[in-house]
């Protein structure tokens, strides 16, 4: 004997959109020894965000020329939000503008920025480009509307020496910061990226491999679940974010195989599915808007 059963947002419990509620008809469902649970598909919207205070990796110090040995220091916050390699950059433009750090090309209309975090696909990696701010207005630039010679560069004008801006980048410890993001930092110390008081244009690839999300793989655990063999019994099943997926599109999963796990015997009114991410962590979702089918097979 066996029964399906189906779960969807109207199941939702809780918050964080991770955990769903199965309400069983007669308000009591009685399971016998060795009946067993299998999952047979999921759709769930890929709908976490990467860069979170919840996470504590959306800080980055921004370092700035002033006076002859001095820097202006920036900590900067950014926004909750599921970012690429590229939209980080986009953000680090928007603070630029917003703060006169940049200059504008009169000849083709772009604006000039004096560091930038740009994608390395031949390294695997990022690469952070910056170029010594000039301590006068060279030729063929202009100074953006709304600021002036004193006002630009965050209020402090232009530098007396010519040097490069630089990142500071958290100490990497257990948990994930902006710098295992991008691929840049050190166990032991912060680590300025590129170097404090560098005076020519600088290139600096990521040191490791960043992590683009800190979410690769979802797990289900369900509370009526029983696996004796591992050490947290109540997983029902496992499966990756298939490559290439798309932030706000869905993730669907349909076992190959049929992976039968036991359940605990007696009488339930219901019970939950939770999802987690690869290492048990909570997941915040965005979107509940979720589809999962599952089967209960008896013993004959």
């Amino acid at each position: 004997m066996s029964f399906s059963l189906v779960l969807n947002s109207s199941n939702l419990v809780g918050a964080n959109n991770n955990t769903f509620q199965y309400n069983f008809k007669r308000g009591n469902f009685n399971i016998p020894d060795d009946a067993q649970m299998v999952v047979t598909s999921v759709q769930i919207p890929y709908s976490w965000y990467n860069i979170t205070a919840t996470y504590g990796n959306n800080q980055i110090i921004f370092n700035f020329p002033t006076g002859s040995t001095t820097y202006a220091t920036y900590n900067i916050t950014i926004p909750d939000g599921f970012y690429t390699q590229s939209s980080f950059n986009y953000y680090l433009q928007q603070f630029m503008i917003t703060n006169g750090f940049y200059l504008y090309n009169t000849s083709t209309g772009q604006n000039v920025y004096y560091i930038s975090v740009n994608v390395n696909a031949f390294q695997y990696g990022n690469q952070i480009l910056a170029y010594a701010v000039p301590t006068s207005l060279p030729a063929g630039l202009s100074i953006p509307t709304g600021f002036t010679t004193s006002t630009i560069f965050g209020g402090n004008g232009f530098p007396t020496v010519s040097r490069t801006p630089y990142f500071t980048f958290p100490q990497l410890l257990t948990t994930p910061t902006i710098g295992t993001f991008l691929g840049f930092g050190s166990t032991s110390s912060t680590v300025n990226i590129p170097a404090a008081g560098s005076t020519t244009n600088q290139s600096n690839n990521s040191t490791f491999t960043p992590q683009g999300s800190q979410v690769n793989s979802l797990i289900m655990r369900c509370s009526i679940i029983n696996n004796p063999v591992s050490s947290v019994p109540d997983i029902l099943d496992s499966f990756p974010i298939p490559s290439g997926t798309s932030f706000g599109t869905n993730i669907n999963y349909t076992p190959q195989i049929e992976k039968w796990i036991k359940l605990n015997s007696g009488s339930f009114s219901s019970f939950t599915i939770t999802f987690t991410d690869q290492n048990l962590n909570t997941l915040t979702a965005l979107d509940s808007n979720i589809l999962i089918t599952l089967l209960i097979k008896f013993p004959s």
